[in-house]
């Protein structure tokens, strides 16, 4: 054999098994508008490396993310990028480069970051210029020989209110803390002692304006006239290493009552505020105790109607400008006057009249009071404003082809008699009562309605035996129940050599198979049309056969051929599809051999019979799932979180000859998520793939549906 004729086997080896996923397409293609990214990394000036070795280099994790905000590839270690660049459609991209662990908070892990955007023209190198610096607030706590021998326990728990949370204690003392900086630039922390008396004392205090790259020390030291540790004066001093800016104050130990805020109705404020839309300015008044005198109270919200009036998300209660108090009143929302020291304020917040005039919605506010004896209490409203009628659809209608999960919320302070729904087309006038059961969580009721029409709408009533309002009537459209394109498998199409289940190779290409890998030298086609032995018109035959020195698995799946890549190939899986089926109908025949070809790593399955494959997926990647089996990548269901519904049937027994009826459940993952492509893989050898299985497995198949609940 001639050098030319074996590098032409050696290259057709692997493109004829059925073909598992890779994310990643490797070599660039400039007639399929591609070019290449390289990365270039530098650090800031001020960037510290932490290393657990002396020089080690950083190793980066590299993001590729599209103008759409899809992430497109990931390379866990920058420095492999040197020699290979990524090869990535043209297009407009955001680079990230990190470094350590992306969490909210941790010790001794820095967390560096940096990101560019770049342009990927076609058939050109782009390369992205990283610079990466510390992307986390740096604390440190610092404790004075004075206070370790007045107190016998001692702690400093820092949080950046957003999941970040370190207690300094012991061995964690002499470590930094890295923290994400929250949005509102604050960091909180609580110092908490135990004198040798075992009397216990709390200390809440705040670091506000912080930064990422910021450097904070906080120190615990007394005051050089304190004696006695039962009315002790700790010292607290942050130093910021930018700006040297020093913070020190004097806290008495021995303080009053932290301030509470209550609602004149009696309602609890620390569960949501309800209030029915228009709430006859009846719940919405606050006073105020603080038995440690006030010393500043600060109102934060995230109310729009009130930004949109002038009055921002953050205010001083004490000395706030006098436009943003007239914007306040114009928009309904008044609070008391007050004097540095009031123990008592009544009537501090009034908003009474804002609730009436707000729409439906759920909205946030918080009152942070801090008292003379640095006593800072943060007191979150979490504001509910709700239909006036006694149950409402909530929005979440979960309309599937032929059933609908509708959730509704009921709006009185307890639940109320005789929940229930009713349904009917929409333009018809009866109603169609619900009779299946009703799942109430909460203020939530759940019901599935089913026997609904594809392609449909409907209108959802609920209701209680108090009240029937047609205020509470909500509309929603069922899917379609989409079938797949020849999906009886009775059209067939061959170009050149090659055989496919299409009608053709244009508006109706939806099916393909390995047949154009194996049939490179010779016309082989393991994937043909039966029109014989059959359930109706026409049928797939596929047959695993042994091709220049290689196995190939007969198949069939949705999707398309891409190229020889390597020792291997490229396909994209999946075609785009947006229903949601219940299962998957069909008929198969299967007559397995024994496996007599193997790889590694299934060697000990020669001998072995050979085991045929059925299975659906959907899925909502953002293009077809493209395979190298040359990089030995493969789908795995159970790994990809892209998959939302997965069903599988696996033959091992031999039919006889006779056409079998089967239904493959589809298993989702997740309900409320809508599919972008399904994929149907049918294959004579399961194991294929790795060039595995029984020359002579012969699988039919026809008639293939998909049901709908």
């Amino acid at each position: 054999m001639n050098r030319s004729i074996r590098y032409i086997i050696l290259t057709v080896l692997a493109v004829l098994s059925v073909f598992s996923c890779s994310r990643e397409e490797m070599g660039l293609s400039a007639a399929r508008g591609e070019g290449l990214l390289s990365v270039d990394i530098g650090n800031a000036p001020d960037m510290t490396v932490i290393t657990k070795t002396v020089e080690q280099e950083m190793i980066f994790r590299i993001e590729v993310i599209n103008s759409e905000g899809v992430t497109v590839a990931t390379v866990d270690d920058h420095t492999t990028l040197a020699g290979e660049p990524l090869s990535l459609r043209v297009g407009h991209y955001t680079v990230r480069a990190s470094h350590g662990k992306d969490v909210d908070a941790a010790f001794d892990e820095p967390f560096y970051a940096g990101e560019t955007e770049v342009d990927i023209v076609e058939g050109e190198t782009a390369t992205a210029a990283i610079t990466c610096a510390l992307d986390r607030v740096k604390v440190s706590v610092s404790v004075s020989d004075k206070v370790k021998e007045m107190f016998k326990l001692y702690s400093v728990a820092v949080s950046n209110g957003e999941g970040g949370n370190l207690t300094y204690a012991a061995e964690t003392f002499n470590s930094a803390g890295y923290f994400r900086c929250p949005e509102d630039k604050t960091l909180d922390y609580v110092v908490n002692l135990q004198n040798i008396d075992d009397d216990v004392f709390v200390i809440e205090q705040s670091i506000s304006g912080v930064q990422p790259k910021d450097y904070y020390t906080i120190n615990l030291d007394l005051n050089p006239e304190v004696t006695s540790s039962s009315a002790a004066a700790i010292r607290l001093t942050v130093d910021k290493t930018l700006n040297e800016q020093h913070d020190t104050m004097d806290v008495n130990l021995n303080k009053p009552a932290r301030p509470v805020l209550t609602e004149t109705t009696g309602i609890d404020v620390s569960a949501p505020v309800r209030v029915s839309q228009g709430n006859n300015n009846r719940i919405g008044l606050f006073d105020l105790t603080a038995a440690g005198g006030v010393q500043s109270i600060v109102l934060t919200h995230d109310i729009q109607a009130l930004i949109d009036k002038g009055v921002p998300a953050s205010v001083s209660l004490l000395e706030p400008d006098s436009y943003v108090k007239d914007a306040a009143a114009a928009a309904g929302m008044l609070w008391a006057d007050f004097e540095i020291g009031a123990t008592s304020v009544p009537g501090l917040l009034d908003i009474r009249t804002m609730l009436s005039n707000l729409e439906i919605g759920t909205y946030g506010m918080t009152l942070t009071v801090q008292d003379q004896y640095a006593q800072k209490v943060p007191i979150k409203l979490t504001l509910q404003v709700i239909p006036s009628t006694e149950v409402s659809v909530s929005g979440k209608v979960n309309a599937w082809a032929k059933k609908a999960i509708v959730t509704s919320v009921y709006n009185t302070e307890s639940q109320p008699e005789g929940l229930a729904v009713q349904y009917r087309k929409k333009g018809e006038s009866a109603w169609t009562q619900y009779s299946g059961e009703i799942d109430v969580q909460g203020t939530e009721f759940t019901v599935q309605l089913t026997g609904l029409e594809p392609g449909t709408k409907y209108e959802v009533m609920p209701y209680t035996a108090n009240e029937q309002n047609e205020a509470s009537i909500a509309e929603f459209t069922t899917e379609d129940a989409a079938q797949l394109p020849n999906f009886s498998f009775d059209n067939w199409y061959k170009d050149g050599k090659n055989w496919y289940a299409n009608a053709d190779m244009g508006d109706n290409y939806f099916w393909d198979s390995g047949n154009k890998g194996a049939n490179t030298l010779s016309e082989v086609n393991p994937t043909s049309p039966e029109e014989t032995f059959v359930v109706n018109g026409k049928a797939v035959r596929m047959e695993s056969k042994y091709v220049i020195l290689a196995f190939a698995g007969g198949n069939i799946y949705s999707g398309s051929f891409g190229s020889v890549s390597g020792l291997g190939a490229s396909i994209n899986f999946g075609r785009p599809y947006t229903s949601r089926p219940s299962a998957l109908y069909g008929w198969y025949s299967y007559a397995p051999k024994a496996i007599d070809k193997v790889k590694a790593p299934y060697e000990d399955l020669k001998g072995t019979m050979d085991v045929g494959k059925i299975y659906v997926a959907l899925t909502d990647w953002s293009s077809p799932f493209n395979v190298n089996t040359n990089t030995g990548t493969f789908f795995v269901p159970d790994e990809d979180p892209a998959v939302i519904a997965y069903g599988e049937l696996e033959i091992p027994e031999n039919s006889n000859g006779e056409y079998k009826e089967f239904t493959i459940n589809l298993e989702y993952r997740d309900l409320e998520r809508k599919p972008t492509h399904v994929l149907v893989v049918a294959t004579a050898s399961k194991y294929a793939d790795y060039f595995t299985g029984g020359v002579g497995s012969v699988m039919y198949i026809d008639e293939f549906e998909f049901l709908f609940e």
